[in-house]
């Protein structure tokens, strides 16, 4: 630093300083006892007269006249050099001249000679200088005598400081003595060797802050000048050998910096973590331009920090020289003992340059002894935001508003880089600096100044220049200074903000840096290592240690693949050789003081950010530093690299959260190759070309143009890429080869881990557990052309074995973590069953899936060894693990039974029931004559409504559909049931319909011909019982029934009673004779018209439902009956005709049969923090990036929110068919994303299990008119008019009904206490005092997603999250929502300039937030952002409601709104009143 080279130093030469001359004078005039006893009695005297050693008032001073003093004090003087065996004359002389000092302070005491009084400044300045010799080292002295000197020297210093801060008339002159006394008194005890236990060690921190608190004081009150400056600077060069310095250097440098980024960025700019007391140490009238000097000049007040590390110029002093010439020890100044602490000094001194550079990055730090310590959360790549942020923060571990990274480099960059390129050997040409250094009006920085600088530097080298070197000074003991500078580089790089230039020298010298930093220590035994940096590179991830370099490069570089940093990409093959060491094996060599989880975290952090290169790029070759040209290799070798490195790293993982993480890039792996494949193979169906092989197809690629050239396949050999990673297993080794890296094979090698190590290792930690069924759910949706049904097979079998596993865990085991995983894992084997449905086929498939639900619903299995005889239904205890499993076992059987090969229905995908309803078909009943309008009350007045198991409705209506003429008995039954509605037609036919076209009979057959031989004719009556019955006499049996006649005549009742039916009887005999008499007499003709028999007419009218529930068996007497286990009968019919009924019939067809989740999507343009302006971007294409809208239709299909029967993101229109308003203005064609506001359209997707509603909110044009803006600033006048549903509840409560609760019910299968909880009688209004209570926590909508499209990632910083809370409103939310703090999770989305996307998390750091696939910080291609975005918000919905307390799974809750209709609208009846009602026609 050449700041004062041009001033003289001020500091006069010890010899000449103190008041020598008089002193001297004084001392050779008397002999040594005399002048001893003189200076002992006057200073004894003059002591005692303070009134300080005795009691008593201070006596008025008898000095009265300069001349007395002129005598006195060099006397004094002379005393405070005597030796320190007469300690007792030096304490009296010290308290006689730190009273006398008092004299500048106000209200000087009475003690104090009156010429002092008079003239303070002179005689302060010479008392100052006389006070040196108080500290001036005696030579070799006992501990407790130096202690002694050590109390008389704290003494004095604390006086001078009193005085320095609270005198107020202090003159130039003595400010500059009083600096000058400071500066001698620390060359004397500091500039000579640190000798143990010595008075330099002792005060060394002591004099030191008195130094810099009192020159802070001076540059406040009285400005140094630079003479004086330049005399500082020279001392404290001479000084840095002590640790003591650099302490109280970065103590100071952090106060002013703490004071100068005040006023620079503003009282917001995060600050450093400091003391109180080094707070205070800067006087609070310090101007802003006092501060800003005063800091850069203490700055570069020691020097190039750099050259701690250079013993040969440390000790080129002449303190050394002296010592080195006077002692027999040592030959060499450089040989010193003591600067065997450079090492740990040069650390110190590099820490604290690296926490100033945090300081004005704006990042977290603290002060520990002196010492920046940076914080690890505070990395812009931590997992999840801190919970202490409120809910419209979002750290990114940095300030928006710190200072450029070329601001900062120009500060500190000459600094770390020679400090970083330390043990390198570098070779620069001069002309390429000195081309730098003319180009521009910006500032050089050299690694080294100059050859004879760095051939100076003898830590410059791998190899030891200096043979005589101490092996304590060797090159490797300054690795950790020089991997603090390495972190501290990686910070400066990585804090770059979107769209800031870095220069280019600065970006090629830290590329130098960070790849020497990569390589580990120079192995002299292998002099191959020399041949190129790769080489050497591989050889260390052999070894399996990691440097501390490059420990630190990656903790604090993670972030360096995920800026557009220009030329980073050469990088990468140092750092995935680094990667090669820490991560296939879990044993590795690590640096001290570094965690093994935190370095694998960050090495996996990196890993993420390099997995899309491989396809992004291509056949790019890859410049590495180094590395000639024909050493060159592209990026599609470099993959199969980092899939063996990513497996590897996976099977040797221990921690939860760096498990979580891998698996998300495995997912990510497998999809990009997937789609890759996909797109490629579609590229060349579509543009053949000669060559057998196409890997470089620009149709398929969404990245930079592509390179010439044939390129090897993926499936080729890659071994002299590859490390030996640690197997899995043997068989792994046997089944899945390194060296194929295609879609299919990831997806076997996929399935095969992740089975293998749930089912070993993973199933004990939830997080693991869940984060690997989110994998295997995401693998199952994958379209992959050469899928094996075998590995699918394998993966559900995996799954059931899970299960099974989980169920059987002993009962302290189960917890509520527990069973979320056995719910997931249901949740898993539905979506790989209706994903691949032929698996169903498989019969010993079949049987485990069907075993595993048997598990999960009745607690245990009907078989459970092969060959065992199956235990009945009726035998088994129902004991499930809980609720919700059984609750989820319930929910894979309905998926087995109705969407396994049936999803999307006909209905499509968008609704998995019915969409048939009441209304409808009654329209299309032959027999309706009524209005075209039906209302739904009218309309349920034609059914007959019965409910089977108190679980499901029937709605049967006994009239034939327009589309059946046949008179067969038909009935249509809408059946309502848990799992959702359907609609059946059935008909009652005696032969089969291939059959029924043929009929049997013809409409008058005929009458047959007559027979005349038609026999005789013998009247014979009939006999019951023989003979001789009456002669047989009777027995005792016989008697034992009594005769009619004793029964009879036992009561006058049945007596009169049986007179009447004889009456009854007589009267029917009569009329029957008389009948037949009449016959008989009447002549008859044949044939007779009357008598003759004719084929009955045909029967239209059938009691249908009564039929249907007959041959369902369910008119039996047991089941109209109660019994003990439930107070509902099987069967209960309904009265439709209360009043509400309909009104909860909508009720439960709008209760989801499906999960439904709202995604709130927004853009954000550079700087916008206004939620008014951000929901204008979308209005027009003009404002949004080019890749927005096509990731908008990646997450799913546009629907008609009016035509759509599924979930809308709101429910004014969600599964109800509407009309739109008349006065809806539709967006133009150039809309950009606007369309998907809910107004009209939104993106949907819906698998068998979820549905997912993407919604853009956005502003509404005041006119029809498309919007003309270019910019944030010229966008055309909008109003606010984006949807808030709540407001249509009460007015929709009628048709939508989904605002009222589920029942009371504490548990989701307990239809007992929703039975019993009120009484009803069936008419009469329905109670509705829990409409809207309990909705929210239920079905778990109080969280929200949201989707920020970012164009500038600092935006994160002041994205107004609670601003856009209310637009992202569904109406499922509970009373109060927006009063809470609400669950907000945020994927933040960057476009970055290769093509790529960086991806930031933000959210609640709970215990099951963290759900993939996407990981915080990750970078993904193009190709899979939206399906991943979509699976992750998936999963984090799917997190939340598992982490519900109360939330209830959609057929829970359905169920649980019939058992209310039930309660509701039963009509309890006795058997004979239900059978009667059965044979009644309904209302026609």
């Amino acid at each position: 630093m050449s700041l004062f080279n041009d001033w003289s130093s001020d500091l006069i030469p010890q010899q000449g300083w103190g008041d020598e001359a008089a002193i001297a004078a004084f001392k050779d005039a008397v002999p040594w006892n005399v002048g001893r006893d003189f200076v002992a009695g006057t200073a004894k005297h003059l002591a005692t007269c303070l009134g300080l050693t005795k009691p008593g008032p201070p006596i008025h001073s008898k000095i009265l006249q300069d001349k007395q003093l002129q005598v006195l004090m060099p006397a004094l003087g002379y005393g405070l050099s005597f030796p320190l065996s007469e300690i007792d004359i030096i304490r009296d002389c010290v308290i006689v001249y730190c009273e006398w000092l008092t004299s500048l302070l106000p209200n000087a005491k009475i003690s104090v000679p009156q010429p002092i009084r008079q003239d303070p400044n002179h005689y302060a300045r010479i008392i100052i200088s006389h006070f040196y010799y108080l500290f001036v080292p005696r030579g070799v002295e006992g501990p407790d005598v130096i202690n002694r000197q050590a109390v008389l020297c704290h003494r004095v210093l604390r006086t001078l400081q009193n005085i320095a801060q609270n005198s107020c008339m202090l003159s130039e002159e003595t400010w500059q003595t009083l600096l000058h006394f400071l500066l001698h008194i620390n060359t004397a005890l500091l500039s000579p060797p640190t000798v143990k236990d010595d008075a330099g060690e002792q005060l060394c921190e002591r004099v030191l802050s008195v130094l810099f608190e009192t020159w802070l004081l001076a540059c406040d009150r009285c400005f140094p000048p630079p003479p004086l400056w330049n005399a500082l600077r020279k001392s404290c060069q001479c000084w840095r050998h002590r640790a003591g310095l650099i302490d109280q250097w970065n103590r100071i440098n952090y106060a002013l910096t703490l004071k100068l980024t005040a006023f620079m960025y503003g009282p917001n700019f995060p600050k450093i973590s400091i003391s109180e007391d080094d707070l205070n140490i800067i006087p609070n009238s310090m101007s802003r331009d006092c501060i800003a000097q005063v800091w850069y000049r203490l700055l570069h007040i020691i020097g190039n920090p750099v050259e701690l590390s250079r013993h040969t110029v440390i000790s080129k002093t002449p303190a050394f020289l002296k010592y080195a010439i006077t002692s027999d020890l040592v030959i060499e100044p450089c040989q010193h003992p003591c600067l065997q602490a450079l090492p740990t000094i040069f650390l110190s001194a590099m820490k604290g340059v690296s926490g100033l550079v945090d300081a004005f990055l704006g990042g977290p730090t603290g002060i520990v002894g002196g010492v920046a310590v940076r914080h690890p959360s505070s990395s812009s790549s931590s997992s999840l935001a801190s919970d202490s942020k409120a809910e419209n923060e979002v750290d990114i571990g940095l300030a928006s508003a710190r200072a450029k990274c070329n601001s900062v480099l120009h500060l500190f960059g000459p600094w770390l880089f020679e400090a970083a390129l330390i043990n390198c050997s570098i070779q620069i040409s001069q002309s390429g600096q000195h081309k730098n250094e003319s180009g521009g009006n910006r500032r050089p920085v050299s690694v080294y100044t100059n050859s004879e600088g760095r051939k100076s530097s003898d830590s410059s080298t791998p190899q030891d220049s200096h043979p005589d070197r101490p092996a304590h000074l060797s090159p490797q003991q300054f690795e950790a200074g020089r991997a603090e500078a390495l972190g501290a580089l990686c910070r400066i790089f990585c804090a770059k903000k979107t769209g800031e230039e870095i220069l280019p020298v600065y970006l090629a010298r830290f590329y130098i840096a960070v790849t020497q930093g990569l390589a580990l220590v120079y192995d002299p035994s292998h002099p191959e290592q020399e041949d190129t940096g790769r080489r050497r590179f591989y050889q260390s991830a052999r070894m399996g240690v990691c440097s501390e370099t490059a420990a630190s490069i990656l903790i604090n570089g993670m972030d360096l693949f995920r800026l557009d940093l220009e030329g980073v990409v050469i990088l990468v093959p140092s750092i995935l050789a680094v990667l090669e060491a820490i991560l296939p094996d879990q044993e590795v060599a690590l640096p001290p003081n570094t965690s093994t989880t935190t370095l694998r975290r960050a090495g996996i952090h990196v890993l993420l950010s390099l997995l899309p290169l491989p396809l992004h790029f291509q056949g790019l070759p890859v410049k590495e530093v180094g590395a000639g040209m024909s050493e060159r290799i592209t990026f599609l070798q470099l993959r199969p690299q980092l899939v063996n490195l990513l497996s590897n790293a996976l099977q040797v993982e221990t921690d939860p959260t760096n498990t979580q993480m891998l698996l998300g890039g495995l997912l990510y792996c497998v999809q990009d190759a997937s789609l890759y494949e996909a797109m490629d193979s579609i590229s060349q169906h579509n543009f053949a070309s000669d060559r057998e092989q196409n890997l470089m197809s620009s149709g398929a690629s969404d990245t930079v143009s592509s390179h010439g050239g044939d390129f090897p396949s993926l499936t080729d050999d890659p071994a002299n890429l590859t490390s030996e990673g640690t197997p899995l297993s043997t068989s792994i080794s046997s089944t899945i080869t390194i060296s194929n890296d295609s879609a299919h094979a990831l997806f076997v090698r996929s399935i095969y881990l992740v089975c293998h190590r749930l089912i070993s290792s993973w199933k004990s930690d939830v997080n693991i557990s869940l984060a690997g069924l989110e994998l295997l759910s995401g693998l199952a949706r994958l379209n992959i052309p050469e899928q094996d049904g075998l590995e699918c097979k394998r993966a559900v079998k995996w799954l059931c074995d899970y299960i099974v596993y989980q169920c059987s865990r002993p009962p302290p085991a189960h917890s509520k973590d527990l069973h979320s995983t056995i719910v997931a894992a249901f949740n898993c084997a539905s979506v790989w069953l209706v994903a691949h449905p032929y698996l169903l086929q498989d019969k010993e498939c079949l049987a485990t899936v069907l075993e595993v639900v048997e598990l999960g619903i009745s607690g245990s299995k009907s078989q459970l060894k092969p060959g065992e005889a199956p235990k009945l239904k009726h035998e088994k205890e129902l004991k499930p693990a809980s609720m919700r499993v059984r609750e989820a076992a319930e929910a894979l059987l309905s998926c087995i039974l109705s969407q396994v090969g049936n999803f999307p229905s006909v209905c499509g995908a968008e609704s998995l029931s019915s969409l048939l309803d009441e209304v409808t078909l009654l329209k299309h009943c032959n027999t309706w004559g009524g209005p075209e309008s039906i209302t739904k009350d009218l309309a349920t007045q034609h059914f007959r409504y019965f409910v089977a198991q108190n679980t499901i409705i029937l709605a049967l209506l006994e009239q034939p559909l327009g589309n059946h003429q046949d008179p067969q008995p038909t009935v249509t039954a809408l059946i309502r049931g848990p799992f959702g509605r359907v609609a059946w037609t059935m008909q009652l036919r005696h032969l089969p319909r291939h059959k029924s076209s043929a009929k049997l009979y013809t409409a008058n057959p005929g009458r047959p011909l007559p027979m005349n031989d038609v026999g005789i004719r013998h009247n014979v009556k009939p006999k019951f019982f023989p003979d001789s019955v009456d002669r047989i006499p009777l027995c005792k049996v016989d008697k034992s029934i009594p005769s009619l006649e004793s029964v009879i005549m036992s009561d006058d009742k049945s007596i009169l009673e049986h007179d009447k039916l004889l009456q009854i009887l007589d009267h029917q005999i009569a009329f029957e004779e008389n009948v037949r008499r009449q016959v008989e007499t009447r002549p008859s003709h044949y044939p007779d018209v009357e008598t003759e028999c004719s084929a009955p007419p045909l029967c239209h009218e059938f009691q249908t439902a009564r039929l249907l529930l007959s041959h369902f068996g369910l008119l039996s007497i047991e089941a109209l009956n109660e019994c003990d286990t439930s107070p509902v009968p099987s069967l209960v019919a309904i009265d439709a005709s209360v009043q509400g009924f309909s009104h909860d019939l909508d009720g439960l067809d709008h209760t989801n049969n499906r999960t439904v989740d709202t995604v709130h999507i927004f853009y954000v343009r550079n700087g916008q923090c206004n939620a008014q302006e951000i929901l204008s971007n979308v209005v027009s294409s003009k404002c949004v990036h080019p890749h927005f809208l096509e990731f908008l239709s990646s997450l799913g299909w546009p629907v008609n929110v009016h035509h759509h029967p599924g979930w809308t993101g709101s429910i004014a229109t969600a599964f109800s068919v509407t009309t739109p308003p008349d006065n809806l203005i539709a967006p133009g064609p150039d809309h950009g994303g606007c369309l998907y506001s809910g107004r009209t359209h939104i993106l949907y997707w819906a698998d068998a299990l979820s549905e997912m509603a993407f919604v853009v909110p956005s502003v509404v044009p005041s006119h029809p008119s498309p919007p003309n803006s270019t910019g944030s600033h010229d966008a055309p006048n909008v109003s606010m008019a984006v949807d808030h549903p709540e407001r249509f509840v009460m007015e929709k409560c009628d048709s939508l009904p989904i605002v009222d609760p589920e029942v009371e019910a504490t548990s989701s299968l307990s239809s007992q206490a929703s039975q019993t909880s009120g009484s009803h009688s069936g008419v009469g209004e329905p109670r509705r005092s829990k409409i809207g209570r309990q909705t929210s926590s239920m079905l778990c909508c109080d969280h929200k997603v949201m989707v920020v499209w970012l164009e500038s990632f600092e935006d994160i910083s002041t994205f107004p999250t609670a601003d856009l809370y209310g637009e992202t409103a569904t109406g499922l939310e509970g009373t109060g929502w927006r009063e809470k703090e609400a669950n907000v999770f945020i994927i933040f989305i960057q476009a970055l300039a290769n093509g790529l996307f960086r991806i930031k998390l933000h959210g609640h750091n709970t215990k099951l937030s963290m759900a993939g696939p996407l990981v915080d910080g990750q970078v993904v291609s193009r190709r899979v952002l939206g399906s991943l975005v979509r699976q992750t918000s998936l999963n984090m919905c799917r997190r939340k409601r598992l982490e519900s307390d109360s939330y209830q799974p959609p057929h829970v809750r359905r169920k649980l709104r019939i058992q209310e209709i039930v309660h509701k609208y039963r009509c309890k009846m006795t058997e004979s009143e239900f059978y009667t009602q059965l044979f009644t026609s309904p209302l026609c």
